[in-house]
This record gives structure tokens, C-alpha cells and sequence, in this order.
């Protein structure tokens, strides 16, 4: 990441105070996060403000503050309001920085969208591919040649196996396992535990030990 320019967090729940920490670890200079409950305004997080709604950000300019989406993924909905978000800004002018934990191994060789995350632990294997908004969270791998789509993400512990293409707006669950070689539609869910051994069209709901849609069990 970036070293050249301080930034906000957009968003003051869990995830935000993860990334916080993060991009303190990483030497990155934070300004505070944004939030639009009025009570939190004036409060802080691990020392830094809460500096108030997004509207705040009219007092600072995007060519000497990037901002980083710290608002989470749980589900796999079309927009997101991660996303939603995320392109509003954007379209006002304002750049999404990439977040790599220290402690995170990433290949040379993979591929990063606008505002990838890259959590502590993760690993991300050559080849890789990761479109924008794409969340690699704790300790989850992401083998040689897989595709991510924009604003998927792979939740802490899961293991993408090679040569996976996953698709956009996806959720892959804590601990979850993808065999090799497949597809995951756009929009699915895959719950938490569950072992993926077959390819799935859009929009799949899939839980289980091998994992079957959701309507079947």
C-alpha cells in the first residue's frame, strides 16, 4: 500500500477497527473514521476521532487524503451497501486505498483491484486474481489461479483451492473449503464449514459436509 497519503475509514464498527489497526501497523498515518450515528461524533477508536458523518469529508481533499471502505461483508447482496458506498464516493472523486496486513503472504504475481484487503495471515498464491472491493479475510488462502470477483469475500479460515473462479458479490464462509477447478456463480452463499466439490450456477445458497444448495437438504 501507499505510503505517500493519510487516510479515513469509512464506517466504525468491527471491520473498520480492523483495518484501522492494520494500516497503523503498516506505518499508514489514519485520520479517523467516519460514522453516521450522531452519537458516536467526538468519541473514539483505538485513539483516533470519530470524525462525524461522511459529509465531513467535504473539509479535506482527495489529493491529499484516500479513503479505505471499512464497512463489512456478510451476505450476498446486489449492490451492497459496501459497494454502494464504496462507487458513491468514488464518483465524487475520491480514491479507495488497498489494505495488506504485514503478516500477510502475497504473491508478486497476483492481480489487485481497487480496494483489496488483505487480511492478517491470508495468503494470496501467484496468479491470483482479486477484483475491486474484494475482502481476503483472516488467516483464509487463496490458491494459484484463483479469480475473485468484484466485492466477494473470502471470510476468515476458508481455503480457495486452485484454479477456482468465484463470482462477484459472493460470500465463501468461515472455514469453508473449495475443491480445485471450480466455478461458484455470481451472488452465492456459501455457510460457514461447509466442503464445495461441485461447480454452482449464480445465486446458489450451499451449506454442508459436501456442501449442497441450501432448497435440497
Amino acid at each position: 500500500m501507499s505510503l505517500a497519503l493519510p487516510v479515513i475509514v469509512i464506517g466504525a464498527g468491527g471491520h473498520a477497527r480492523v483495518l484501522a489497526d492494520t494500516l497503523l501497523r503498516s506505518g499508514r498515518p489514519v485520520l479517523g473514521f467516519t460514522d453516521a450515528k450522531a452519537a458516536l461524533r467526538g468519541t473514539a477508536l483505538l485513539g483516533l476521532p470519530i470524525l462525524g458523518s461522511d459529509e465531513v469529508l467535504e473539509s479535506y481533499s482527495p489529493r491529499e487524503v484516500e479513503l479505505v471502505n471499512g464497512i463489512g461483508s456478510i451476505d450476498n447482496r446486489r449492490p451492497s451497501v459496501r459497494e454502494q458506498v464504496q462507487e458513491t464516493l468514488r464518483a465524487q472523486g475520491w480514491r479507495f486505498a488497498r489494505v495488506i496486513h504485514p503478516s500477510a503472504t502475497l504473491s508478486s504475481y497476483a492481480t489487485l483491484g481497487d480496494g483489496v484487503q488483505i487480511m492478517a495471515g491470508s495468503v494470496v498464491q501467484c496468479g491470483a486474481v482479486l477484483g475491486d472491493g474484494v475482502i481476503i479475510n483472516t488467516g483464509s488462502i487463496v490458491e494459484h489461479d484463483v479469480c475473485v470477483g468484484d466485492w466477494s469475500h473470502i471470510a476468515p479460515g476458508a481455503v480457495v483451492c486452485g484454479d477456482v473462479s468465484i463470482g462477484r458479490f459472493c460470500h465463501i464462509g468461515a472455514g469453508v473449503t473449495v475443491r480445485q477447478g471450480l466455478s461458484i456463480g455470481d451472488g452465492s452463499l456459501v455457510g460457514l464449514g461447509a466442503a464445495v466439490v461441485r461447480s454452482t450456477g449464480t445465486s446458489s445458497v450451499l451449506l454442508g459436509v459436501p456442501a449442497r444448495p441450501f432448497n435440497s437438504l
